[in-house]
C-alpha cells in the first residue's frame, strides 16, 4: 500500500521559476505542496537533475520578491498541447521561512482543481 500523499494546491497565479545559477526561466509553477511542485515550461529537464531555483513572488508574500530553494527533477513530459513540457520536482532543501511561504501560497492563492484540466491530469502522483 502506498503512503498517503499530500494534496496539491493549484495556484491561481502561475509564478515564474528560474534556474538560480543561470537565471534561465525554467517555467511557470502550476501547483505546489511542501514536498514538491509542478512547472510548465518550454524546455525539458532530465530526471534526477539537482537544481537551485528561484521563484518570483508577490511582494506581499515575501519582501525580497523571490524565494530560493533546492529541487530534484522527478519527471518531465510534453503537456497536452504538445508545445510545452510539464515537469515535476521534489523540494530537497528549503529554509523554514521558505516553507512558511509555500504554506502561505497554498493557503492564500489556492484554486480548486478543475475537472478535465489537462495540466492536472499529466501526473496524479505529484
Amino acid at each position: 500500500m502506498r503512503p498517503m500523499r499530500q494534496e496539491r494546491a493549484h495556484l491561481i497565479y502561475r509564478l515564474r521559476v528560474f534556474d538560480a545559477k543561470t537565471g534561465r526561466l525554467m517555467g511557470h509553477m502550476t501547483d505546489i505542496t511542501p514536498e514538491g511542485m509542478m512547472l510548465i515550461g518550454e524546455k525539458a529537464v532530465k530526471p534526477k537533475q539537482e537544481l537551485s531555483v528561484r521563484m518570483d513572488l508577490p511582494r506581499n508574500v515575501m519582501k525580497s520578491g523571490h524565494l530560493r530553494f533546492e529541487v530534484v527533477s522527478k519527471w518531465c513530459r510534453k503537456d497536452a498541447s504538445g508545445d510545452f513540457y510539464a515537469m515535476g520536482f521534489q523540494i530537497e532543501s528549503i529554509s523554514p521561512e521558505g516553507l512558511a511561504v509555500v504554506r502561505t501560497l497554498i493557503k492564500d492563492f489556492f484554486r480548486e482543481e478543475l475537472e478535465g484540466d489537462p495540466v492536472t491530469e499529466l501526473n496524479p502522483a505529484l
